[in-house]
């Protein structure tokens, strides 16, 4: 067989073969003496046989899967859609992703790939996809406020606390690093194109192990938690009930040595029930930004963020803002009660704060206000 492609590209081809895991790849690597090598070996069923992690009915389509083909394909996908390829052989594979249990063989990116630098300080920020209206104004909160650090904020990008972290984080001209479940020429949730979008826009991340047209899958959530804590110094999770994946990742990051903060929640309900046993197996409790800042020391960012946290309102303006909380909804019928301005006026006003990213309309239950902002009213 003729090498048409550097070497270690075969290791993406490899990654490209269902069958064939992290593990099983760099067995193969390995044992064949190079990614190129291993890529041949796909045909000799003999030492497929004797690779640890291949299962034996599985060989007839590794056999069939490996060709020419295919690699050319998935080469037309990757530049297609601007993807980079980043194997454990290459330097820039990051060191912490090295040491973590059953590490990725290749990573996906397209962005920033300078966040996957080590000294570049990485903390994940994970919770429930159904969150409360508590937990969705705390991931933004946090988000914002470590935006002004030197921090890479990690999440899966899904829906609920990973989506709120990183609109808070974005609202601070922070970095992001989202790590996917799927290709990253697939958007899922497909509600978050935008979001998406607007993280390459900022200078931040997209990663994943899975190849192009991959597509989302139960069975690979998991399997991205573990590459989020293993990128991480420290996860913090906001809000997780007590079957929540987000409890998975946090026990994947203990286990990995990384340290494991808490935010506390209401304990009226079981949306936080997860929180609150990670409290009480030691994990550390997160009552602010600050906590975080003071434990690692971190450095504000040389980024001119003057003036994000001062809005100028009209008094009408300033007089709905004050009566909406950040951690739930308020209707318009109590709006209108607390504030006495008539409904016509009041559905302009709340359009205008809506617009502006102040505050956000729940459903049907009302409004809620996303900033915690000094205001000048004039």
């Amino acid at each position: 067989m003729e090498q048409m492609y550097e070497s270690n590209f075969y290791i993406c081809g490899m990654q490209h073969i269902s069958h064939l895991g992290a593990t099983s790849i760099r067995n193969l690597v390995d044992t064949c003496g190079g990614p190129f090598e291993a890529w041949c070996a796909l045909q000799d069923r003999k030492t497929l046989q004797s690779i640890g992690g291949i299962k034996s009915q599985k060989i007839p389509a590794i056999m069939k899967a490996a060709t020419q083909e295919l690699l050319d394909n998935l080469w037309d996908l990757l530049e297609k859609y601007h993807i980079t390829w980043i194997t454990y052989l290459d330097v820039l594979f990051p060191a912490r992703l090295q040491e973590i249990y059953n590490p990725p063989a290749v990573i996906f990116v397209r962005g920033n790939i300078d966040l996957l630098k080590d000294d570049t300080f990485k903390v994940a920020m994970v919770g429930a996809r159904n969150c409360s209206d508590y937990g969705r104004s705390v991931a933004r909160y946090l988000g914002k406020e470590l935006a002004h650090y030197d921090v890479a904020v990690v999440s899966g990008g899904a829906r609920g606390i990973d989506s709120y972290s990183h609109e808070g984080v974005l609202s601070g001209n922070g970095q992001v690093i989202i790590v996917m479940g799927c290709g990253l020429d697939v958007i899922y949730p497909p509600e978050n194109k935008n979001l998406f979008d607007r993280v390459i826009n900022n200078n931040g991340l997209l990663l994943s192990e899975y190849t192009p047209g991959t597509p989302p899958s139960g069975k690979h959530f998991p399997q991205r938690n573990r590459i989020i804590g293993g990128l991480s110094t420290a996860v913090i999770v906001v809000e997780a009930k007590a079957s929540s994946g987000s409890l998975i990742t946090a026990d994947m990051a203990n286990n990995e040595g990384r340290e494991v903060y808490v935010v506390p929640g209401s304990i009226l309900n079981n949306i936080a029930e997860g929180n609150h046993w990670l409290i009480r197996q030691g994990a550390h409790v997160l009552t602010k930004a600050q906590d975080l800042v003071e434990d690692y020391n971190l450095s504000l960012r040389s980024v001119d963020t003057k003036g994000n946290n001062v809005i100028s309102y009209n008094s009408e303006s300033n007089t709905v803002l004050q009566s909406l909380s950040t951690d739930r909804c308020i209707t318009v019928d109590k709006l209108i009660e607390a504030t006495g301005i008539p409904l016509q006026r009041l559905q302009s006003i709340l359009l205008d704060l809506e617009m502006n990213h102040h505050i956000e309309k729940v459903q049907s239950r009302g409004y809620i206000r996303i900033t915690r902002s000094e205001s000048i009213v004039h």
